[in-house]
């Protein structure tokens, strides 16, 4: 029984970590973008 069970809960588990990891990026995209909005206007280095 506990056989049928097992690729349920590897999918299961995988998916968690597929949205974990979308919920990182999000969060990195979010804070690159707010970052690079803080930073342009006071940024006077050119490159």
């Amino acid at each position: 029984m506990t056989m049928i069970f097992r690729p349920i809960r590897a999918l299961r588990e995988n998916l968690r970590q597929i949205g974990a990891a979308v919920n990182a990026s999000r969060e990195y995209s979010k804070a690159s973008q707010t970052r690079c909005e803080i930073e342009a206007p006071s940024s006077g280095i050119p490159l």
